[in-house]
């Protein structure tokens, strides 16, 4: 007697709840792929962080080249007399024997520089310990005076340098 078969529109698969969704060669192998990536991202991370490392050092020794560069110029400028000599007079105000120094002041300015009004120092009560003065000046320190906060003077314009 032939063997019958179900039609494919009887056929019916039944999901087996105990059969796993993966098998255990598909299991270990992603056990395996997780415990490489485990051990490689420490020295990854460690070869990312060095390179930053190594970046920012260059970064630095360029930028302390540079600055050796400009300061052997600026040596070998003051190795010439005449560049010496033309900045002790531009600076310092120099002059030869026989000439005669002038330094004119604008009207604008004042003879002396502009400073901060002071206030009296503060005096401690008589019979009062030392530490009484101290607290006295900081109560004054943190009030500021009638006129309010004193402007900061002007910046002064750089000297005239050599060859510029």
């Amino acid at each position: 007697m032939p063997v019958r078969r179900p039609s494919s529109a009887a056929r019916i698969r039944r999901s087996d709840s105990g059969r796993p969704v993966l098998s255990a060669r598909a299991g270990a192998a992603l056990g395996v792929l997780v415990v490489l990536i485990a051990i490689l991202a420490i020295p990854f991370k460690e070869w990312i962080t060095q390179r930053a490392r190594i970046s920012e050092l260059q970064s630095q020794l360029d930028w302390h080249d540079q600055r050796v560069t400009e300061l052997t110029a600026a040596l070998q400028r003051w190795e010439d007399p005449a560049y010496a000599e033309a900045q002790a007079r531009a600076r310092l105000h120099f002059v030869k024997p026989g000439e005669v120094g002038y330094v004119v002041i604008a009207e604008e300015q004042s003879s002396s520089p502009e400073t901060t009004p002071t206030r009296p120092m503060a005096q401690a009560p008589r019979g009062e310990p030392w530490w009484s003065a101290i607290w006295t000046t900081v109560r004054q320190a943190d009030s500021p005076p009638k006129g309010g906060v004193p402007q900061a003077p002007p910046e002064a314009a750089p000297a005239q340098s050599y060859q510029q």
